[in-house]
Parts: C-alpha cells; sequence; structure tokens
C-alpha cells in the first residue's frame, strides 16, 4: 500500500505541480512537501482536505483507503484463522491475529482472538517466566478489550478469560470486580465467571449447588413427563444419593411414583398384585421421610451424599410446609376401593 507521501507525489505529477507549487498553494515549505514524499515525515491532519481540494480527490483516495481491498484482506486473514482449528497450529493462529490487529486496530473481535490464543498458548511454556509473562499479556489484552468494545458478547467473552487467568494466578479479589460488569445480553453467564473467582470449600459449595440446580431441573422436567419415566427419576436419584438421604427428593420421588401407580389403576382398575403392594409402601416411605424434615422436626438439614455434603438445607423455609402433609394425601390415595384389601 503507497504511503500518503507516495500518493501526494503522484497526484503532485498527474496535475503537472512543482512542489513548490503545492507548498505555495497550502502555505507550507517546499522542503515541507518534499520531506512528506519522502517518508521523513507526515502532513498535519488539517492539511487533508486543503490537498483534497486542490487534487479534486476524495480522503479515501489520498489515504489510500481502499474499503473493496480491505474487505478482502479481511476475509482472507479470517479464512486463514479459521484454517488453523483444522491444523491446530497455534502459534499459526497467534501470527495470524497479530497481524490482523495490527493491519485493523481496534477491531475487537481481532483482538479478543488475540486475547484467547496468547491465553491458550502460555500454558505451553515450560518456562515459567515465559509463562507469567504470556499470562500477563492476555490479561492485558483482554481488560483492553472490556474496556473499548461496545458489544456485549465480545466484553462478555473478554471477562471470562480474564477471570479464569487471574483466578489461575491466584488473584481472585483482582478477579471478583468483573463478577458485576457482566453486560446483560453476554453469552456467558454470572456463575461461569464467578466460579473462575472462588477456590476451596467456597469453590466446592458454589459447584454443589450449581449441581443441585441442574438436578432440580431435570427431575421437574422428568416428572412432567408420562409415568414411564419414573424409574428414571428413580435411577438418577440413586446414583446422586447413594445413601438414600434424598430430603426434598422425597416429594418428587412420592408424586412420580404416584403417577405410576395411577396409570397402573387406568388400565387395570382391579389390580391387586404385590407390585401395587409394593408401589404404595415406597410412597408410604417417601411421604413419612418427607414430613419428618418438613413437618415433625422442621430445621437444617445437611445431605449426606459425596455429591452434596456441602449443602444446608432449611426446611422450616420451605413453601407448603404448613399446608396438608404427604401422609394426609397418602391417607386420602388409600381410601380408593381399589386398596381396600391392604394394609398399612
Amino acid at each position: 500500500m503507497m504511503s500518503i507521501g507516495e500518493k501526494i507525489k503522484e497526484y503532485r505529477n498527474k496535475n503537472n505541480m512543482t512542489q513548490e507549487q503545492l507548498a505555495s498553494y497550502l502555505n507550507v515549505t517546499f522542503q515541507t512537501v518534499s520531506k512528506w514524499e519522502t517518508g521523513v515525515s507526515s502532513p498535519d491532519l488539517s492539511l487533508i482536505v486543503p490537498i483534497t481540494k486542490i487534487f479534486r480527490i476524495s480522503a479515501d483516495e489520498l489515504l489510500g483507503v481502499n474499503y473493496t481491498e480491505a474487505n478482502k484482506r479481511y476475509e482472507e486473514l479470517k479464512s486463514e484463522y479459521d484454517r488453523t482449528f483444522k491444523t491446530e497450529d497455534f502459534a499459526k493462529r497467534q501470527e495470524i491475529c497479530e497481524r490482523a490487529v495490527s493491519e485493523y486496530p481496534g477491531d475487537m473481535p481481532w483482538l479478543i482472538n488475540l486475547a484467547w490464543v496468547v491465553s491458550n498458548r502460555s500454558f505451553e511454556y515450560e518456562d515459567n517466566a515465559k509463562h507469567i509473562a504470556e499470562q500477563e499479556k492476555a490479561i492485558k489484552l483482554f481488560d483492553e478489550v472490556i474496556k473499548n468494545c461496545k458489544d456485549d458478547v465480545i466484553r462478555g467473552d473478554a471477562i471470562q478469560g480474564i477471570t479464569q487467568l487471574l483466578g489461575f494466578r491466584g488473584r481472585k479479589e483482582e478477579a471478583r470486580k468483573y463478577v458485576e460488569m457482566i453486560p446483560e445480553r453476554a453469552m456467558i453467564t454470572r456463575d461461569a465467571v464467578l466460579e473462575n473467582t472462588l477456590d476451596g470449600d467456597e469453590l466446592t459449595l458454589f459447584k454443589q449447588k450449581r449441581i443441585m440446580k441442574c438436578l432440580r431441573g431435570i427431575i421437574y422436567d422428568l416428572s412432567l413427563m408420562p409415568s414411564v419415566y419414573t424409574q428414571t427419576i428413580r435411577d438418577i436419584l440413586k446414583v446422586m444419593f447413594p445413601d438414600g438421604n434424598y430430603l426434598e427428593f422425597n416429594h418428587n420421588l412420592y408424586y412420580a411414583v404416584k403417577k405410576e401407580m395411577n396409570n397402573i389403576l387406568r388400565k387395570e382398575p382391579n389390580e391387586k398384585s404385590e407390585r401395587v403392594q409394593s408401589l404404595l409402601l415406597e410412597m408410604k416411605k417417601y411421604a413419612e421421610d418427607y414430613d419428618h424434615i418438613v413437618f415433625s422436626r422442621p430445621g437444617i438439614y445437611k445431605y449426606t451424599s459425596p455429591w452434596f455434603d456441602r449443602i444446608e438445607e432449611d426446611t422450616r423455609k420451605w413453601l407448603g410446609n404448613e399446608g396438608e402433609t404427604l401422609m394426609q394425601d397418602f391417607s386420602e390415595y388409600l381410601s380408593k376401593t381399589q386398596f381396600n384389601s391392604f394394609s398399612f
């Protein structure tokens, strides 16, 4: 690409103009014009418009801006970058990102790409000093994106990256300041960023609560499915609570088994098999266990499963703990004529 000085010389010659004539029009010395054309210096910004008027050209033409060529070059770099995901050539990826950032200063998508590749490659270096230096470089790049980018998705990505590195470097307090900076439309969640700021018992509890939140969602969705999924609910909870201490999930199990029972009775209204007896006993156990912690002895309970052994539940705050007990519901359910031959 031609420099602005080379452009000035080109258009001056096209207009059969000497350096002295151009200098006179612009009220500068001919030596100044000579310095522009030889690349020693560049014209002041205040002279750009006058120069374009003298040559009857646009500022884009003077500055050598060709949007078609620029877009083509941009796409070429992007294609090169994308190919590195097939070749897994991370050094090449970083080289491409550095070229793009140099050629397109202020381009946030390229800057975030460079930040990530520098961050990821930092773990490859066996030399500790190099390892730390590259991580500090990535932290600065992520911070630059956070401060200057208007795109919520890109800013959220940068926040995730910087908190990961700060957390890895043990700078948890520094990482925490970014938690509240997550943009509204970011793809990353607050929890994902918050995790990077925790360690020890805090981190363990945080992860257990996140798993618990997912588990509740899965069990709730399965409870809305046909009764054939009751066994799936049992299987999942048995894995997550191998000791059978289900606490709140006794409620889900009770109603899941009840749905299974109702399905049996719809098909065989007079069913009196051992299977029915077994399901009723299962319902009763879930009802008794739930009522014990919610109605008989409400208070603070801990899960004893290794998955959730840091989580405490205060059953005094659970919704519905002043309403009908599950055993009351079970007693009413047993009043159905189909169960007259069963005793509990």
